[in-house]
């Protein structure tokens, strides 16, 4: 298997995927973090700016293959919570022989609006009730006929 690792981050609005990811690029620098959230905040109003979302998909995707051709290994912090949404993710990875490894976070729904209050009670992103209820509706767990690896990530 190729050194290069393509890791892709699954999980609701509040699961822990962003700190996550944060503190896993702390230690392995070598590995570029992309996130959709920041592209939205740099063409758009802000991390919730959905009017942008194509445009920063679109950043993302360019972001992984320029990493990968580069020799790096990328970490995606989306939600990922269907399979239609990581799929493009996961055919880039392919493409350029990475690993494909799902890091999913299946938190329950207490705790997601929880922490979601909260970060927006400390001045972050604060996501809608509904909305979390729909993706949590219509999740699809990975499967290992989509990644190599799933590590699933219980606390954050």
């Amino acid at each position: 298997m190729s050194e290069l690792k393509s890791y892709i981050l699954i999980g609701s609005p509040g699961s822990g995927k962003s700190t996550w990811g944060k503190n896993m690029i702390e230690v392995n620098p070598d590995v570029t973090r992309l996130c959709p959230d920041d592209f939205r905040a740099k063409f758009g109003s802000g991390e919730g700016d959905q009017t942008v979302s194509h445009q920063a998909f679109s950043a993302t995707k360019s972001g992984m293959k320029d990493a990968l051709s580069n020799g790096k290994s990328v970490l995606i912090d989306a939600t990922n919570m269907y399979r239609k949404t990581r799929k493009d993710f996961i055919d880039i990875a392919k493409s350029y022989n990475a690993e494909t490894i799902a890091i999913v976070f299946e938190v329950d729904r207490e705790t997601l609006i929880d922490r979601n209050q909260k970060r927006g009670e400390n001045g972050g992103r604060n996501v809608p009730v509904h909305v979390i209820d729909n993706m949590l509706s219509k999740y699809q767990r990975p499967t290992h006929e989509e990644f190599d690896v799933i590590k699933f990530i219980s606390k954050i």
